[in-house]
């Protein structure tokens, strides 16, 4: 019953068509799409294809009870994947992440490659451009091996004569309009009054009112507040 989201079949980058890799079945009178299809699949990864399994905290108990432990000691909203890597394959270009990652390699053998210079660096995550082998660091991991990738550090992995497979781990800090959000939220939980009355109030009147109370909430609520509001929205999102 695994569906997409929480899967998907890439290589180099590019992403295997839907129509392939899924299939759709009529469980209890309903049609349900977009369902793991293993035939499809299997033909993927013998072309070199990568499977990704999505966000295994929301349907695997041990993924979730990692990301939990890990969401009480790292104020991040954090995320967990699994890529299945065949021999001889690439699933993704270089490319930076908008987080930090933690790399566990479970089985095989992959090879790693990062481009660590100010040129590359950057907060946003997205493909770059440049040669595989103008690296800074490479380096090849086994199965037991740790890797922690700071935020947008640009890598690509690889393997050679064997298959891989390797946990990610995505550590993801609130951004400015995650806490934002969080201080918009929080605004709202303590002006219910507010929130009721402005229907009654000139437009005017209730642009001063709103002002005047945002310039009190903003010098009375606590970081420690923010903070967690934010965390708690994003760690309800689904990638």
């Amino acid at each position: 019953m695994l569906r997409r989201p929480y899967f998907s079949v890439l290589k180099e980058g590019v992403w295997a068509d839907p129509d392939r890799v899924t299939r759709t079945e009529c469980v209890n009178g309903y049609e349900i799409t977009g369902l793991a299809n293993a035939a499809g699949i299997r033909a993927a990864l013998a072309e070199g294809g990568t499977v990704k399994l999505n966000q295994m905290e929301d349907w695997h108990k041990p993924s979730r009870d990692l990301v939990a432990e890990l969401g009480k000691r790292i104020p991040a909203e954090v995320k967990s994947y699994v890529f299945f890597t065949p021999r001889q394959s690439r699933g993704t270009r270089p490319h930076r992440d908008a987080s930090h990652v933690l790399v566990v390699q479970l089985a095989g053998i992959k090879e790693w490659r990062l481009y660590a210079t100010p040129e590359f660096i950057g907060a946003e995550s997205g493909l770059i451009d440049v040669q595989l082998d103008a690296c800074t660091h490479r380096f090849t991991m086994e199965p037991g091996d740790l890797l922690y990738l700071p935020h947008g550090w640009p890598h690509v992995p690889h393997t050679h004569d064997q298959d891989s497979l390797h946990l990610t781990l995505t550590l993801t800090e609130p951004g400015p309009l995650d806490l934002v959000e969080a201080l918009l939220a929080t605004f709202r939980e303590d002006n219910q009054g507010l929130m009721r009355q402005q229907a009654r109030m000139y437009v005017e009147d209730k642009a001063e009112a709103v002002a005047k109370a945002l310039s009190l909430h903003t010098q009375a609520v606590t970081d420690e507040r923010i903070l967690t509001a934010a965390l708690s929205r994003m760690r309800r999102r689904i990638a």
